[in-house]
């Protein structure tokens, strides 16, 4: 059976470098916000632009941050530290900075950071696996496919 045109281009997506990844990470986080601008600066002004644009940074510190530690850490040996690190730094990121700026208070969380937060963080979350699976190429395991195997 042959990929789908769309599952190709994520595989293809994830044998890119990381430099090209994490662009690609920052790129899109860059055109969800032009999405969201106009309704944060609708219901905010310039504060609930703020806002938007903190929820978009540390949705992609953590995101990237989480690429960055899980990179070097490919491969099955390492799976459980990769897993723990990405996690830390995925949510820590935002849940933390999220937290500071609910009981430190201030225009960004009246400004609703952290519904900004809940906006960017499935996205970022999303792309962010995807873009850590391991490569999509067949080649290492079809040696371990018998012939007789049928699809």
């Amino acid at each position: 059976m042959a990929m789908q045109p769309t599952a190709m281009r994520f595989a293809n997506l994830r044998n890119q470098s990381l430099t090209t990844r994490v662009s690609l990470l920052g790129l899109t986080v860059l055109c969800l916000y032009g999405v969201v601008s106009p309704a944060a600066g609708y219901w905010g002004g310039t504060s609930g632009l703020w806002a938007a644009a903190a929820a978009a940074a540390l949705c992609l510190a953590g995101t990237a941050a989480a690429l960055v530690v899980s990179h070097p850490l490919r491969g099955p040996k390492y799976v459980w530290y990769s897993l723990f690190l990405g996690t830390l730094f995925r949510t820590g990121v935002p849940l933390g900075a999220g937290l500071a700026c609910i009981l430190r208070g201030g225009a960004l969380a009246e400004a609703g950071m952290l519904v900004y937060l809940l906006v960017f963080y499935p996205l970022t979350l999303v792309l962010e696996t995807i873009l850590s699976l391991p490569s999509g190429s067949r080649d290492r395991h079809r040696a371990d496919i018998s012939q007789n195997a049928t699809p």
